[in-house]
């Protein structure tokens, strides 16, 4: 292999497994070249994501699934999140549960009438003694998990059937079509298997070094206290090797400093979760971190404890400044868009939850807005 070739075809394996880590389930449907890609570079990437990480990567015609390993406990959870934005509660689980099972009963085929699902949704709850909603709840939520399903490629809609569909059913009846060999591969193991609901995210014993690199490619940020002696060893020891294979792997630059460490993603694009970003909740919480950083003034690389009377009073002068380009609900209620701006800041790493306010990390320093002298 030429040395071209060679430079080519690990930059393919690179965009691959890019790919895969910004959308663990990759379709025909929805992105055909990059499934082309992973297909291409296959046998690589499940021995990469198998051997770093300790993920399972799962390669078929219609589909790619890279199946993840929970983070340890201290690390947040990623919840699913509605069309709206609100995370998934235990309904909207309950909900994606039992459609996903309902899709895979038995006797149902590639094609399913969403009359029939919901029925089926409805004989399985009660077969198992589950309480659902009726009425505009219960459509809420059935839309909220086929939402779901639609955007991993589980399932589509079709408004066209065979020639005896079109003679037996009404026209206007919504056809969803399934991806069976997908539907299999959503959850990790039979979750009938499972002695209880805390066993689907219980970390499994690991090497520091595994523990480490998977913390770094997963997190914004991971501080240098919320890492086991065993893997911050690793980090002090073996930095230049890991931050060769953070770049051979997926493009990413490792950065070391006092407070902890960050992989980050030059091009910009590796992430689920965009920061800043538009909406309310992005821009409250950007807002919010140049208000408490002016009130605390911290120690450069340092923590800082925000009591939850101050977060609150900050955020409600926020409120009270930039109501007319806010959503109305946060306007109404500061302490939803409290709970919201909370939840995104633990997501990107830049504050730990306490049960009297909030604890800054010292990288949400670098959001705080600067200003400086123009051209006179």
């Amino acid at each position: 292999m030429s040395t071209g070739t060679a430079v080519q075809d690990a930059a393919g394996r690179r965009d691959a497994a890019r790919a895969m880590l910004q959308r663990p389930i990759l379709t025909a449907l929805h992105d055909p070249d990059s499934l082309d890609l992973v297909r291409r570079h296959s046998t690589a990437l499940r021995a990469m994501f198998a051997d770093r990480l300790g993920y399972t990567l799962i390669v078929e015609t219609e589909f790619a699934r890279l199946v993840k390993t929970p983070l340890d406990a201290a690390a947040p959870l990623r919840p699913l999140h509605r069309a709206t934005g609100g995370a998934f509660g235990a309904i909207g689980y309950t909900y994606l549960a039992l459609t996903a099972a309902a899709l895979l009963a038995p006797g149902q085929g590639d094609r399913i009438p969403m009359a029939v699902l919901v029925e089926q949704v409805r004989a399985d709850a009660a077969a198992r003694d589950i309480e659902i909603a009726d009425g505009l709840a219960e459509r809420r939520h059935l839309v909220a998990a086929l939402q779901a399903l639609m955007e991993w490629g589980v399932v589509g809609e079709t408004d066209l059937g065979d020639d005896q569909d079109r003679d037996t059913r009404d026209g206007d009846e919504v056809v969803l079509t399934v991806c069976r060999p997908l539907l299999r591969h959503l959850t990790a193991f039979a979750l009938h298997d499972l002695p209880g609901p805390s066993a689907a995210i219980t970390a499994r014993p690991e090497t520091p070094r595994r523990r480490l690199y998977r913390r770094l490619v997963e997190d914004p940020f991971t501080a240098r206290d919320d890492l086991d002696p065993e893997a911050l060893d690793v980090l002090i020891r073996e930095r230049a090797e890991i931050a060769r294979l953070l770049d051979e792997d997926f493009g990413l630059v490792l950065e070391v400093r006092t407070e902890g460490a960050l992989a980050y993603d030059p091009d910009g694009n590796l992430t689920d979760l965009l920061f800043p970003g538009s909406g309310t909740v992005n821009q409250a919480a950007l807002l919010l971190i140049s208000e408490l950083v002016d009130i605390v003034e911290p120690v450069p690389g340092s923590t800082v404890h925000v009591d939850a009377t101050t977060l609150e009073n900050t955020l409600a002068g926020l409120v009270a400044t930039h109501a007319r380009n806010w959503r109305g609900e946060y306007v109404r209620d500061v302490t939803a868009l409290c709970r919201d701006v909370t939840a995104l800041l633990v997501r990107l790493g830049l504050a730990h939850a306490r049960d009297d306010g909030l604890l800054l990390t010292a990288p949400a320093a670098r959001y705080r807005p600067t200003i400086s002298e123009g051209p006179q």
